[in-house]
Parts: structure tokens; sequence; C-alpha cells
């Protein structure tokens, strides 16, 4: 199909335009090469990360994949009934 008649300008240098901030933001913005072939060939570019991730296995927050339980104070037993003069009393553990 042929192209409207006159319509096809040249297009003229913009001096304006910082070429090396428009390269950075490009590279910033385009997606990464994953080196992993098994995730890069998994991968559904429809889908988000966590479900991508959650789909293979992955841990999207390590964080959250293996919580660290806190421990319990640990009191001693005389120092819950309130005597004084007990060894425990005074120390406890977090």
């Amino acid at each position: 199909m042929p192209k409207a008649k006159g319509k096809n300008r040249r297009q003229k240098y913009s001096y304006n335009l910082n070429r090396k901030r428009l390269y950075r933001s490009a590279r910033r913005r385009a997606a990464p090469r994953i080196a992993c072939s098994h995730i890069r060939h998994a991968w559904d570019p429809t889908k988000s990360v966590a479900q991508n991730l959650a789909e293979m296995g992955l841990a999207e927050d390590p964080n959250k994949a293996v919580p660290i339980t806190r421990k319990k104070l640990q009191v001693s037993a005389a120092a819950g009934e309130g005597q004084v003069g007990s060894p425990g009393a005074a120390s406890f553990r977090k």
C-alpha cells in the first residue's frame, strides 16, 4: 500500500537532547537478560514476578519463605511466683 504523498520528511538531528542520558534510561527500562536458561524459558511475561517465581517453586522474599521464630521469654517458675531471693528471679532471656 503506498504512502501518502509528501509525508516522509527526514529526521532532523536535535542538539537539545542529552544522548547519554537517553541511552542510560533506555537501558535501565529494558528487561534484563536472565542468565539461567531454565528460569528464562519458564518465565511468563503476562504474569507478575511473584506468580512466576511461585510456579517455579522459588521464593520471592526469603524472609517470608523461611521465617525466623522469635523465642518467648523464658522466666523461671520462682520469678513467676514473686520470690525475691531466687537466682532466676531477676534474669530472663529473650
